[in-house]
This record gives structure tokens, C-alpha cells and sequence, in this order.
């Protein structure tokens, strides 16, 4: 009898002690993992993530979290260094908390991130990576900004049809993005017949433009489309104001950040660029009335495009949970790239084939007093 009722008390220990196990791990937080320069010159943009994300995150925790877990954002600072995010990809890959990655903002660090994730098995879901080659890294590498490549004949009609110009300067930051952007558009650009009277690289840590000025001046184009991001954009309209107060120029949207026209200093008036994101679209109004209460400032694309981000890694978790399957990094991989289409804030949001999704609609704004407004 005394050994009988020790194996049951030895079982009875046992299944609660397995039940604590399964509720501790229950109540363990779900992590994913975020990525961008959240110091520096391109911190504006980092600020965009954080953010987005936490927004997102809070709203999903009011809601009972995925499975009863609440969802931890783990928000970590690549200062726009590609160096610094590959040895942040790795403390995520060596962490078995983190469970999907979401970042970074410029295509060079999402590429230096991305054969460490991928090894890792970690779906990495990068909000503003445009360079044609992210997503060929691996089956693990995702986005929800179009490609640059998708974006060449919107650059194009912006340059020839929006804005009347037949021989354009392009000034381009020297960065992958920056290179790829100006090869694509060079060359469509002289296959529509117009002429790319100069194709200036904008040297990083550069702060005197003025030997830049002087050649675009020489050159005598009808306008100038800047491919850089928006800290040596800003810097760069000053000095080319004061060369010539009525130039016209477009940008990337890179530009598309308020921290852009305050830097500039009046000299970002009358930029034009493309977006792929609306403030006041249908699918967008709850989202942007709901970040601007929050942040005191409208979202911009960088903002919706990591909204949507999270929305794609936590709609194939909550997928998972519901079919009653566990949250592995490889089954989060998977459910991202097979989902059905998920209406997100900048549109619908398919992966068909490849990291890449569906077509999504261009837009042109100009830089207008302290402001955007639509550019017809």
C-alpha cells in the first residue's frame, strides 16, 4: 500500500508539475524580432518601425494576444550600419525566443541580415527593402514595399509625363539601392528617348555638394531625380537652392518623411515623389486617425508598410494556432508564404511564388509648405 501511494503521489507530482510546465510556457510572450536604424542620420525612419510595431503590438495584446500569449516586439538599433545588422540578425538567430524578424529599412542592411536568418530558418519580413536581389537570398527572405524593379516606369512617368523633363540629372546615393535604382531608370529613360545628360554618385558622408551642384548646372538638364535618402537629400537641396531657386526636382520615396522638409529648410518645395501609401485611403483611415492620436503626426509609408509587416507575421501565427499546429520558426515561414490574400493598411497582401507580393497602386505627392499634398 505504502508503494502504491507513493507512484500515485509520484504521478500526481508528475502531471502537475507538466501542467505548470505547459502553462508557464503558455504564458511565455511571443517574440519578433525588429530591426532598423533606430539612431543616426536615418533614425526618423527607425522611429517609423518602432513605432508601427508597437502600435500594432498593443492592439493585438487588447485583444487577447495570439493563443492566449501576448506579443513582445524585441526592438534592437542597427544605426544604418549593414555591419552592426548582420550581428543583430545573429543574436536573433541564436535566441529560440524569437520566432520571426521584421526589418531592416534599407536594402543593404536587410541583405547583410538576411543569410543569417535564413539559416536560422527565421522569416525575415523587411517593410522598405527594394533592391531586386533581397528576396533571392532565400525562401526566407520577404517584404511589403514594391521592388525597385516594379518601380522604374512610375520613376519614369513621374520624370517624363508629370513633370515635362527630356533631359534629367541623376544624382544617386552609392549604396545597392541607390546603384540599382539609377541603372534601371538610366536605362529606360534612354530607351523613351530622353537624355540623362549626368549620372552623379552622392558619396556617403559627403556634406559640400557644391562640386555636385556646379556639374548639374554644366550639364543644363531640364531637371534633377535624386535617389538618396532623405538626411543628404535635405542637405543637398540647400545647396542646390541656392545655385538654382527653380529647378525642378523629383525624388524617390525615400523622401517621404517629414523630418525631410524640416531639415531641408524650405528647400525641399516643390519635391515630387511616388508613394505606395495614402493616409486617407478606404483600407488606411482607421490606422492613420489611430497613429496620429497616438504620435501626433500622420503615418507615412515607412509607418504602414511595417504595420503591414506585422500584420503578415502575426496573421500565419494566429493561423498555426488555430489549426492547432505549433509555433516553429520553419511552420511560420511556411504559413507566411502559402496564406490567403490579408487586406492590410497599404493594400492586399499576397505572396504568389516569391517574396514578393501582388501589384500595388502608385500615387505622386510634392512637398508642399510644411507638407505633402497630392501631385496631379
Amino acid at each position: 500500500m505504502k508503494g502504491s501511494a507513493f507512484w500515485m503521489g509520484a504521478a500526481v507530482a508528475l502531471a502537475l508539475g507538466s501542467q505548470s510546465l505547459v502553462a508557464a510556457r503558455a504564458a511565455e510572450p511571443i517574440v519578433i524580432g525588429l530591426f532598423g536604424p533606430m539612431s543616426g542620420e536615418r533614425s526618423a525612419l527607425g522611429s517609423r518601425f518602432k513605432e508601427a510595431a508597437a502600435m500594432f503590438a498593443e492592439e493585438v495584446n487588447a485583444s487577447g494576444g495570439i493563443g492566449g500569449r501576448q506579443v513582445e516586439v524585441r526592438v534592437e538599433d542597427t544605426r544604418g550600419a549593414p555591419r552592426e545588422a548582420a550581428t543583430l540578425a545573429q543574436k536573433f538567430a541564436q535566441d529560440p525566443a524569437v520566432l520571426a524578424v521584421v526589418g531592416g529599412q534599407t536594402s543593404t542592411e536587410s541583405m547583410a541580415a538576411g543569410p543569417i536568418l535564413a539559416e536560422a530558418k527565421l522569416a525575415q519580413v523587411a517593410p522598405t527593402a527594394s533592391h531586386p536581389d533581397y528576396v533571392k537570398i532565400s525562401p526566407y527572405q520577404f517584404r511589403t514595399t514594391p521592388t525597385q524593379s516594379s518601380m522604374v516606369q512610375p520613376h519614369v512617368d513621374m520624370l517624363l509625363k508629370k513633370l515635362g523633363m527630356k533631359k534629367v540629372a541623376i544624382v544617386y546615393f552609392k549604396d545597392d539601392w541607390g546603384m540599382v535604382t539609377n541603372d534601371l531608370v538610366g536605362k529606360r529613360l534612354k530607351e523613351l528617348g530622353a537624355e540623362v545628360v549626368l549620372s552623379e554618385a552622392m558619396i556617403p558622408e559627403t556634406r559640400d555638394f557644391r562640386p555636385l551642384v556646379t556639374k548639374i548646372k554644366a550639364a543644363g538638364p531640364d531637371g534633377v531625380f535624386l535617389v538618396s535618402h532623405y538626411a543628404e537629400s535635405a542637405l543637398f537641396m540647400q545647396q542646390l537652392r541656392q545655385a538654382d531657386p527653380n529647378l525642378k526636382v523629383a525624388g524617390t520615396d525615400t523622401l517621404n518623411d517629414p523630418k525631410f522638409i524640416e531639415l531641408a529648410g524650405g528647400a525641399a518645395e516643390g519635391v515630387v515623389m511616388p508613394t505606395q501609401f495614402l493616409a486617407d485611403a478606404p483600407e488606411a483611415i482607421k490606422f492613420s486617425k489611430a497613429y496620429e492620436a497616438k504620435f501626433g503626426k500622420e503615418p507615412n509609408y515607412y509607418s504602414a508598410f511595417t504595420w503591414d509587416a506585422m500584420l503578415i507575421v502575426t496573421s500565419a501565427m494566429k493561423q498555426l494556432v488555430a489549426d492547432g499546429k505549433p509555433l516553429t520558426r520553419q511552420a511560420i515561414r511556411d504559413q507566411i508564404a502559402s496564406a490567403a490574400p490579408i487586406q492590410g493598411v497599404s493594400g492586399s497582401l499576397k505572396y504568389e511564388g516569391s517574396g514578393d507580393l501582388g501589384e500595388r497602386s502608385i500615387n505622386y505627392i510634392v512637398v508642399k509648405g510644411k507638407g505633402y499634398q497630392p501631385f496631379n
